[in-house]
């Protein structure tokens, strides 16, 4: 971590614990901030096959948000939707084995995040990125998520279904009160403020922080499910997902890998051939 990056850690830490005295409601809602904002820059060069790509623009809530579109006359298309603090480039190793089965391609920037607007993002909000773009180009026949990605689509299918439709979780964001509870730790935010988190996103959303996993969605879809976790994962602890394991859902093969953690994963070898086999 540079010398920057350790200043700007420790201005976050202090305003959080800051207005948590003097207001526990005001310090949620910067804790909820910065929880919510990307801070990691991934790559700003475009691979090769990026520059193949069409470009578009959708508008979402007035924002600008970017797309990548490849062999768009296709009969089939996949969805690419990348994690938090990533972005569409991120998956440029899978295009070319899609586009060599004959499907269309698109990967969007999800807001906040690449060369799209926005300085905060949520998986509501990226679920209705989903929604607009299925409005302008139709329903997919896949898709493939990591991560925020993962419990954003789970969100959109929920509301939207198109239970035809293959989806794959890769190291999905299960429970975002695990997320919550990570996010706190590694601030060092105490019980009360951590709780007082919870209950600015119930006044926000409406819903309980329980609402937003993917254990309370993925039983109720009727969509083949393809679901791939590392034991080693320390973002998205494969703890998260057992309860969901031991139900043994009919619909969702559970592909569990070792050594690979949260980001390593989608760009393993046997784990992409398992994910083009499986679309």
């Amino acid at each position: 971590m540079t010398t920057a990056q350790k200043l700007t850690l420790f201005y976050l830490k202090s305003s959080v614990k800051i207005t948590s005295l003097i207001s526990p409601q005001w310090g949620a809602s910067i804790a909820f901030s910065i929880f919510c904002t990307p801070y990691r820059k991934p790559r700003n060069v475009p691979p090769p096959i990026f520059h193949q790509a069409t470009s578009f623009d959708i508008q979402v809530d007035g924002l600008t948000i970017h797309g990548y579109r490849w062999n768009p006359n296709a009969l089939k298309k996949i969805l690419i939707l990348h994690g938090f603090e990533s972005r569409a480039f991120n998956f440029d190793r899978y295009i070319t084995p899609l586009l060599n089965k004959g499907y269309g391609v698109v990967a969007m920037d999800g807001k906040a995040h690449g060369n799209s607007e926005g300085k905060t993002t949520t998986a509501p909000e990226y679920a209705e990125m989903i929604r607009v773009l299925e409005e302008k180009l139709g329903k997919f026949d896949g898709y493939i998520s990591h991560s925020f990605g993962g419990i954003a689509l789970c969100l959109y299918q929920e509301n939207h279904s198109n239970p035809a439709a293959k989806m794959v979780l890769i190291a999905p964001a299960t429970e975002t009160k695990s997320a919550i509870d990570l996010f706190s730790h590694f601030f060092g935010l105490n019980t009360k403020i951590k709780e007082s988190i919870y209950a600015y996103i119930k006044k926000k959303s409406g819903n309980d922080v329980s609402h937003y996993s993917i254990n309370r969605i993925a039983p109720k879809l009727a969509n083949p499910i393809l679901w791939i976790h590392d034991k080693d994962d320390d973002i998205t602890p494969l703890s998260d997902v057992k309860p969901l394991m031991d139900l043994s859902p009919g619909n969702i093969e559970f592909m569990i890998t070792e050594g690979l953690g949260h980001r390593k994963i989608y760009k393993d070898t046997a784990v992409m051939k398992r994910i083009i086999d499986f679309i």
